[in-house]
Parts: structure tokens; sequence; C-alpha cells
């Protein structure tokens, strides 16, 4: 059982490290396990819905963070390890045979069209070339640090929270990170020359 009580309701998205992986439509206590005539207590799931894929039914203690305002629960893993793990067959149901998960990339935000309606080319992201839009970061009351800044790669990370990538706006948490660099700095670029912005979680 995870050491934090995580609270995720119906209608949570949840979030892979890599992608997005659907909509929370019910939680549910997993069977009892038991070894060597112990009973265990049971395990928390949650069923996760997308369109055109399977359900996953995902443990709670995979959970890294839920972020209530934004209504998110953020995972510890990456889309391409989903079908190793098994998410795709019921625990409810040990005889149910696990389906094929196929991830699918993120795709860019659409761009928005300029005064006379053109627009742009989206971003080559692939290249890694990439121009900083404006920044206009806002204050975040109690804290030493804005909404919208900017921190390279290396730099020790300042607030907990959810951070992006400045070229692709690829998404990762402050917790994430800090699991795989105890050190607390921010890891190498998403992108080459990208940094990771703070972003604003509240609606």
């Amino acid at each position: 059982m995870p050491v934090v009580q995580w609270v995720v309701k119906l209608g949570y998205t949840v979030e892979a490290r890599d992608g997005e992986l659907g909509t929370v439509r019910e939680i549910f206590q997993g069977p009892t396990q038991s070894a060597q005539g112990i009973f265990f207590s049971t395990q928390p799931y949650m069923r996760v819905v997308q369109h055109g894929q399977p359900d996953l039914f995902i443990p709670f203690e995979e959970i890294v963070d839920v972020g209530e305002i934004k209504q998110v629960v953020y995972l510890k893993r990456r889309l391409d390890e989903i079908d190793a793990l098994g998410w795709t067959s019921d625990p409810r149901n040990p005889a149910s045979t696990p389906l094929p998960y196929f991830p699918r990339a993120r795709s860019a935000a659409p761009a928005k069209p300029d005064a006379q309606g053109t627009v742009p080319p989206r971003a080559r992201v692939e290249s890694g070339a990439w121009t900083p839009g404006p920044e206009a970061p806002r204050p975040e009351p109690g804290k030493g640090v804005r909404l919208g800044d900017r921190f390279k790669p290396g730099d020790l990370i300042p607030v907990k929270g959810q951070y992006m990538c400045t070229v692709c706006r690829f998404r990762k948490h402050s917790r994430q990170m800090l699991e795989e660099n105890p050190e607390g700095r921010f890891p190498s670029p998403h992108h080459p020359g990208a940094m990771w912005e703070l972003e604003d979680l509240r609606p």
C-alpha cells in the first residue's frame, strides 16, 4: 500500500510521464492477497477509460501526485510500460487476457491564426529548433518564484510543481524529477536547447 492516501475522484484525467491515459471512470478495491496463510489488505485501483484504447486498471501505488485544482493524476510510469505491467487486465477477473495497448504520441497544440487569419506552420520540435515565446510570469503567492519562470537543466528545483519543456510543452512533475535525481536538480533538456518552465496549475 502507498504511504500517501491519494484522493482520486471520478472524472480526473490520468497522465503517465509522457502522455495522457484517459479519464477515471471507476475506483475499486482489488482482490485480497495472501502469502503463507496471512491475508493482506486490498489494493485500491482505478479504471481509466480512453476512446479507442482498452480500459486500464491501475493500482494507486503507481501514483506520484494528484493535482486537485487541475483534477489530474500523475503516474510514475511511461506509455511503453503499460503492456508489461498488465494494466489492461481486470484484477477482479484473474482469468481475463490482457489486451494490447498501443501508445499514442502526444499531439501538438493547435496553432492559433494571426490577425490576418493565417495559421503558422507547426514548429519543428524534432530538430530542436525553437523560438521562445513572450514570457509573462505571474506572481505566485507565498513562493519566491513566479508562474512561467524558466529554469536551465542542472539548476536546483525551487518549488514543488509541474514543469514543461519550452519546446514541445512536455510535462513533468517535480516528484518525478526527484525520483530520477535525488540531488534535487532539473534533468537534462527534453529537447536540445530547451528549458523547464513552471506551469500554472490554477484554473
